[in-house]
């Protein structure tokens, strides 16, 4: 479950979890997490805002929780919130395995 492969992509493109900024000037307008989670449709219940990373040049990220999934989510979009790529990796790749699965052992 936990060969890194999804945290090592996402580490590497956007950097550690919470290295990102809370804040983004996006067209002319400061959007905040939460904003730009209602805006793109993905303000469900269980996903939990960490940061935003300007990408590049019209190229954004919003990195987020998603809770029923149980994955860390790197959501990419452009000044349009059109959505461009998406990349996923399970929370236990940066909890471990023995951590997450103490979740549910009843220890």
């Amino acid at each position: 479950m936990t060969d890194g492969r999804g945290r090592a992509t996402i580490e590497a493109r956007f950097g550690p979890l919470g290295c990102g900024t809370q804040l983004l000037t996006i067209g002319g307008d400061k959007l905040g997490m939460d904003e730009l989670l209602h805006r793109m449709g993905l303000d469900f219940d269980d996903a939990k805002p960490i940061d935003l990373i300007a990408v590049s040049e019209n190229r954004y990220a919003l990195r987020y929780y998603d809770g029923q999934d149980q994955r860390i989510v790197a959501h990419e979009f452009d000044a349009e919130m059109r959505f461009l790529e998406e990349t996923r990796a399970h929370v236990a790749e940066w909890i471990g395995e023995e951590a997450y699965f103490s979740l549910f052992g009843g220890h």
